[in-house]
């Protein structure tokens, strides 16, 4: 069975633990390493989301990997906003934490495109959906 935490498939928790990820972004039930702190049954978390391995719709995980990218990068904001506690003033690390957040965000929406490019290519022509998520983050392919 292919388990994630998130309702809508594989998400920041599962990018973001140690378990190997299938190709749909979720975790193998069969895979789970004792380490993770998300899905080994012995944790008690509520497992949201699930498929047959049968099931595996097979697309997803570069989504997961980029929303992992996302997660880290908005905490390393946080991280550097809190540096500063003068008023008025903030640490200039904010600056590059901010421009990498951002990349992230594109390179996260980027990828959404193209996984449903992958499920829905017939309605606009396969190519469509890509060219514009190529246009986001043009080096990602």
């Amino acid at each position: 069975m292919h388990i994630g935490r998130s309702f809508d498939g594989g998400g920041h928790l599962e990018a973001a633990c140690p378990c190997p990820l299938e190709p749909c972004g979720l975790v193998d039930m069969a895979k789970v390493v004792d380490e993770c702190e998300q899905h080994p049954p012995a944790r008690c978390k509520t497992m949201r989301t699930g498929h047959r391995p049968v099931d595996c719709p097979g697309v997803g995980r570069d989504v997961v990997v980029a929303i992992g990218k996302t997660e880290t990068a908005r905490q390393a904001v946080l991280d550097a906003a809190a540096m500063e506690t003068q008023p008025g003033y903030f640490n200039a690390s904010l600056l590059g934490a901010l421009d990498d957040y951002r990349a992230a965000v594109e390179h996260e929406a980027a990828e959404r495109i193209r996984a449903r490019n992958n499920e829905h290519y017939e309605v606009a022509g396969p190519m469509f959906a890509t060219e514009a998520a190529d246009h986001i983050v043009p080096e990602v392919r």
